[in-house]
């Protein structure tokens, strides 16, 4: 291959890769051009550049919409459109102009005001009223959305295409102050019962905190004397173990995430998002057409302050009397059709699991088929799939075995095995469903939060003094007593927020197999929670059962149980510290 890099590791000056270098190179462009070009890009003088943060989303989004439909690059469009826009507007500044703004570190934006409105009426006229929506993914939303419910956050964190940072439940302290109480029962007999409810899981959650930490310092103590052991080997003697602190944060971290089974959906965090305009807005609509005021809320709130960074492109997104019609429409359908709650009465611990309920038909054939179809010579996909059928199971493990061979740990597995696709029924606690459910590559769908089928307590509690175990017990049901009264009022969404973590729910996830060994590796890692652990241990074994062939071959820790899941990831971590100086 060719060297396109300089010595420094730069592009070499009119890169162009293998096609002729497009648009004007950098000695072509006059001194206020290349002001300009290297304000808004990485490089002028390259077919391959990046867009730096100066450039407004709603410029952005106008270059792209004229992109498909224009030979200029992008970097020739905003030229053409700097020096466009002062011939109809006599207010707006000139390209001379803007560039001499840039090197006077002055105020770039406000000196292209005239130029966005102008990008803002294109994008309304071709995003909105023509109908373009593709134009619309091309501006990016960040938003910050604070203090907002447990409950609220898997509404805000549905679209698959966004990214999502949400304050980790471990840095989120269980206070009287950090529970809110939702709009619908403010003023109502409920909301002392909220307040209630939420003393004693505070009360409960700090007992059984303290309680853990000094049975598992206690138990465990053997495994803190085979870490250090390991370290001294490892690090060849420079190190003789984990530090007091050290060893203590990985006590606390197992002892919270047994006492956290305990928050309930009231607890209040944050979390930042970014996503596309065009898949936000149509989160705006969910949001404002929910059947929980806080989502609603939210919505509104979240439109409003797009609408300061992007005036015209947030002409939609408001709410929709369709979508506001289906929870109570599910509602009377379900009743009708399938009766009452069900489970009622089995108000208990249940084991979490999952069960794989459908399954591709000869799904093995149909990725060794895709392997082979990724560089076929001229035969048809039926053509492959059939052949595969009649392989021995040596050629299929080779075919198999080509796809992961050479590996590395932090590299992805090849989408050749993306077809088909397994089906699983998990019943697991809320706080499991929290992690996997950013799983965004799978489709998923999940129950409404309830008591109706128990809840998960960790098996440690009932090794705790004191009788925790039959104070969980208690609590659980004073939780069910009030959900209960709640739905019995009619009151759906507010009686949502009342499961704590511990409280079980159904999700149904279909994922195809390059996702599965995604998940298996992701979440059986060491530090992992128990319960999430079990559902993905417990779903790449009933997949590898459809995929004999890949046995063996996917890297994941198969490890049913870790007493301290933070140890290994700390021994690590130390071990890396000490060797790497």
């Amino acid at each position: 291959m060719p060297n396109y890099l300089t010595e420094g590791g730069q592009l070499v000056a009119g890169f162009s890769g293998i096609g002729k270098f497009r648009g004007r190179r950098a000695h072509e462009l006059s001194d206020d051009e290349r002001a300009v070009i290297n304000y808004f890009f990485t490089n002028d003088d390259s077919n391959v550049y990046a867009v730096k943060d100066e450039m407004p989303m709603e410029l952005w989004a106008m270059l792209m919409g004229q992109y498909a439909r224009s030979n200029l690059t992008a970097k020739e469009r905003l030229l053409k459109l700097l020096r466009d826009v002062p011939k109809k507007d006599p207010s707006a500044k000139t390209l001379e102009e803007i560039a001499e703004v840039i090197r006077c570190e002055g105020d770039v934006k406000a000196s292209l005001k005239a130029h966005l409105d102008r990008a803002g009426r294109f994008i309304e006229s071709y995003g909105i009223d023509y109908g373009h929506a593709s134009l619309r993914d091309s501006a990016v939303v960040r938003v910050c959305f604070e203090g907002v419910s447990q409950r609220a956050t898997k509404f805000l964190e549905s679209a698959r295409e966004g990214a999502y940072q949400e304050q980790s439940t471990r840095a989120t302290p269980f206070r009287m102050d950090m529970l809110a109480i939702p709009t619908e029962v403010r003023g109502t007999v409920f909301e002392a019962r909220f307040s209630e409810i939420g003393r004693r899981l505070i009360d409960l959650y700090e007992k059984i905190f303290s309680a853990s930490f000094d049975y598992l310092k206690k138990n465990f103590d053997y495994l803190r004397a085979e870490a250090d052991r390991r370290i001294r080997e490892e690090t060849g003697g420079k190190c003789i173990g984990l530090n007091e602190k050290e060893w203590n944060d990985v006590i606390r971290s197992k002892a919270f995430d047994i006492a956290r089974f305990l928050l309930p959906q009231n607890i209040t965090t944050s979390l930042g998002m970014t996503l596309c305009l065009r898949r936000f807005q149509d989160q705006l609509t969910e949001w404002q057409s929910c059947e929980f005021e806080e989502l609603r809320i939210l919505g509104m709130a979240a439109r409003v302050e797009a609408s300061k960074i992007f005036p015209f492109l947030m002409k939609y997104g408001g709410p929709s009397e369709f979508y506001s019609k289906l929870p109570v429409r599910g509602r009377s359908l379900s009743g009708g059709v399938l009766g009452g709650d069900s489970c009622q009465g089995d108000y208990s611990h249940h084991e979490v699991s999952s069960k794989l309920i459908s399954v591709t038909p000869d799904i093995e054939d149909m990725v060794l088929a895709s392997i082979l179809f990724e560089n076929h010579r001229g035969h048809t996909f039926a053509e492959i799939l059939e052949t595969v059928r009649k392989l021995s199971p040596e050629k299929r493990r080779q075919i198999a075995k080509s796809q992961f061979e050479g590996k590395k740990s932090f590299e992805l597995n090849p989408k050749t095995t993306e077809i088909g696709s397994f089906v699983f029924c998990r019943r697991y606690d809320i706080g499991a469903f929290r992690d996997l459910q950013r799983q965004r590559g799978d489709r998923q769908r999940v129950g409404p939060y309830s008591t109706n089928l128990g809840y998960h307590m960790p098996e440690e509690i009932s090794f705790l003094e004191g009788g925790l175990d039959e104070d969980f017990e208690k609590v659980l049901k004073e939780v069910k007593d009030l959900h209960d009264d709640l739905k019995n009022e009619e009151m759906h969404s507010a009686a949502q927020y009342v499961p704590v973590m511990a409280n079980l729910i159904e999700h149904v996830v279909t994922m195809d197999p390059n996702q599965l060994f995604y998940q298996a590796k992701l979440r059986c890692q060491p530090a992992g929670a128990d319960s999430y652990r079990k559902i993905a241990l417990q779903e790449i074994e009933q997949g590898l059962e459809h995929l004999p062939a890949f046995r063996g071959l996917i890297d994941f820790d198969s490890t049913p149980k870790y007493p301290l899941n933070r140890l290994v990831e700390a021994v690590n971590g130390k071990i890396r510290r000490v060797c790497n100086g």
